[in-house]
C-alpha cells in the first residue's frame, strides 16, 4: 500500500513540476522539490548504507560514481535495515554499494508521460572501491537483492 500512494505522489508531483518548469536536481538540499524526496526502499535481506547528497551537478538517477558525496556539513548518513525505507519528507539522494558486492535494483521515475521503470545491477565483485548510486528527486530505488562476490 505504501508503494502505490508514494507512485501515485511521484505522479503527481512530476506533473506539477512540468507545468512549473525544471528544478535543477543537481544538489539537492534538505528540502524536496514541490514535496517530493528522493526515496531509497530496502527490500532485500541485508541493510543498505545511504547519504543525503549527491555532490555532482551531473548524472541521473541511476547514475554511479566512485567519488565519496560528502560535500558539506548536512551530508548525513545512515544505515536501512531489511523492510525499512528512507526517512518520509527527507531528501536522501544516494545510497552505497560496497566494493566485492553486488546489488539488484529496480528504480521508479515519475516522468511527464507516467511511471517509468527499470532494473540495474550494480556489480562490484572484485572492486576496491564502491559505488554511489544517485536517486532524484522525483524517483524511488528499491533495493532488492545484493550479495557479496557474486551477483544475485
Amino acid at each position: 500500500m505504501r508503494r502505490s500512494t508514494l507512485a501515485m505522489g511521484t505522479v503527481i508531483a512530476a506533473s506539477l513540476a512540468t507545468l512549473l518548469g525544471p528544478v535543477s536536481t543537481a544538489h539537492a538540499g534538505p528540502n524536496c522539490t514541490l514535496g517530493f524526496c528522493s526515496h531509497t526502499s530496502n527490500d532485500s535481506n541485508l541493510s543498505v548504507y545511504i547519504a543525503k547528497n549527491w555532490c555532482w551537478s551531473t548524472g541521473t538517477t541511476g547514475s554511479a560514481t566512485t567519488s565519496d558525496p560528502y560535500c558539506s556539513s548536512s551530508s548525513e548518513r545512515m544505515w536501512i535495515s531489511p523492510g525499512q525505507d528512507s526517512p518520509s519528507g527527507q531528501d536522501w539522494d544516494t545510497f552505497r554499494v560496497d566494493a566485492g558486492w553486488c546489488y539488484s535494483v529496480k528504480f521508479t521515475e515519475a516522468e511527464w508521460y507516467g511511471l517509468h521503470e527499470w532494473w540495474v545491477t550494480y556489480n562490484r565483485v572484485g572492486q576496491s572501491t564502491p559505488f554511489w548510486v544517485k536517486v532524484e528527486n522525483n524517483a524511488i530505488a528499491s533495493v532488492r537483492a545484493q550479495r557479496y562476490g557474486s551477483c544475485p
